[in-house]
């Protein structure tokens, strides 16, 4: 393990001008696809066949999803401390092993009991959390900060394709393997891909490869205390602030409570679709492809947005994901079972996800600095990972209850529209007027790669 201040040379060959930060980016987008397959729209797909297998209900089944969810918030600020002063490398490593194993282990599960065991213990490995991937997003947004919004978009599309490949393929294996191999098919895939480029290519900043972020050219120089102010290009000034400083402003908080609010509708959204398809009699084929067209929308909205990230403030890009999400709430509300319907649903839902994708991705980074992202970002993921993990049994037992599924989707979108909207209010906190000047440091402009 490497501390700050270790210059390590790069461990592979690059063509002249190429930035090693790219290759981050692409190890957390493999990352990101790879684990896709523990995210609760793949889930979906497993619900029904395992409740009758299980001989379990909805709202049983959805808490499977929920002690992943809190086993992963328990484990968040943990994870981003290691990662901010050891960095993604060796954590990923045993998260990746962990991770793998928790599915693999999903074959031999005949208790509902055991299965929350397994579930709990693939929750504790920091990938395919729910709500932010500290082993996925800290990594590229610490390489950039002038194209911090391509970078952390480019790695997290990784997430849209696998979750887009993953559920047609979940469906396939779940109807002719059955759903046991498919979770040992899916664990084997972590193993054989995280592991080796984790351990091999993974990074944990520029500074420790003795290069700058963004590629940039010149001298750099951080303040021992992490608190230094960087200039990334014209214009952009961003401080470093440390976990303590960042929780003691208000724009934090409200932060957490519209993101939590947005945590906990998503996944009540995301666990119930399926079911809810199944119900009005759609057909898995057509479940499948367009709940792909969800993840499918989501890369390029990604793309999209965090490149306007980087030209406008990132609330705007949360602003947009809120109201998208909630528009997507009106063709399930219609509740009409062709698939006119469900991609209408699907379509929105991902333009919705991928700019608040983008704006998750950046809003740590852009309101506080790089440095303590990882501590930061871990001591805000239990409360949104809580909302989420609430998300799935809340409406499981409201569906049980046999609550009116329309008041479900009206609630969730009532909610999305307010974490996004909530957003118009919340600009990045001011400098702190303790700092001193000698924290403040500019950083060439870029030279190239």
């Amino acid at each position: 393990m490497s501390k700050l201040g270790t210059v390590q040379q790069s461990p592979i060959p690059l063509p002249r001008g190429m930035y090693y930060g790219w290759v981050i980016v692409w190890v957390s987008w493999l990352a990101n696809m790879v684990t896709s397959t523990m995210n609760p729209v793949v889930f979906s797909i497993f619900i029904d066949p395992m409740r009758r297998d299980l001989g379990v209900g909805l709202s049983t089944l959805a808490w499977a999803v929920a002690v992943r969810q809190v086993s992963g918030g328990i484990a968040a600020p943990f994870v981003g401390r290691l990662v901010d002063v050891y960095g993604a490398r060796w954590v990923g490593l045993f998260g990746a092993a962990l991770a793998g194993a928790a599915l693999v282990s999903l074959f031999f599960v005949h208790n509902i009991w055991v299965m929350y065991l397994v579930y709990g213990l693939s929750g504790l490995g920091g990938f395919g959390t729910f709500g932010g991937n500290l082993l996925t997003t800290v990594p590229a947004a610490n390489w950039f900060i002038a194209k911090r919004g391509r970078a952390t978009s480019i790695a997290g599309t990784g997430v849209g394709v696998g979750t887009a490949l993953g559920v047609p393929i979940a469906q396939l294996l779940v109807h002719t393997l059955g759903w046991r191999w498919a979770w040992v098919i899916f664990g084997v895939a972590i193993w054989l891909v995280i592991i080796p480029a984790y351990g091999f290519l993974m990074r944990r900043r520029p500074e420790d490869l003795g290069v700058d972020p963004d590629g940039l050219s010149g001298p750099y120089s951080s303040s021992g205390d992490g608190k230094a102010v960087e200039v990334a290009r014209t214009g952009t000034v961003e401080v470093n602030w440390s976990l303590g400083e960042a929780i003691r402003t208000p724009v934090f908080w409200f932060i957490m409570l519209a993101l939590t609010a947005y945590m906990f509708s998503s996944s009540a959204v995301l666990f119930l679709r399926v079911p809810f398809w199944n119900k009005l009699g759609v057909s898995p084929a057509t479940i499948a492809f367009g709940m792909a067209a969800d993840p499918f929308t989501v890369v390029f909205a990604m793309l999209l947005f965090g490149l306007l990230a980087e030209r406008f403030a990132v609330r705007y890009m949360a602003v947009v994901g809120g109201v998208w999400r909630g528009i997507s709430m009106i063709p399930l509300i219609m509740g009409g079972s062709s698939a006119l319907y469900l991609f209408s649903h699907s379509i929105t839902w991902g333009i919705g996800s991928g700019a608040n994708a983008a704006a998750q991705n950046l809003v740590i980074p852009s309101y506080f600095g790089r440095l303590s992202q990882g501590a930061i970002r871990g001591f805000s993921a239990p409360l949104m990972i809580a909302a989420g993990a609430l998300g799935a049994p809340v409406v499981g037992y409201m569906v049980d209850a046999e609550m009116d599924v329309n008041l479900v989707w009206a609630i969730s979108g009532g909610m999305m529209l307010f974490s996004g909207l909530a957003f118009l209010f919340l600009k990045p906190p001011k400098l702190p007027q303790k700092q001193p000047p000698a924290l403040v440091e500019s950083v060439p402009r870029q030279a190239g790669g």
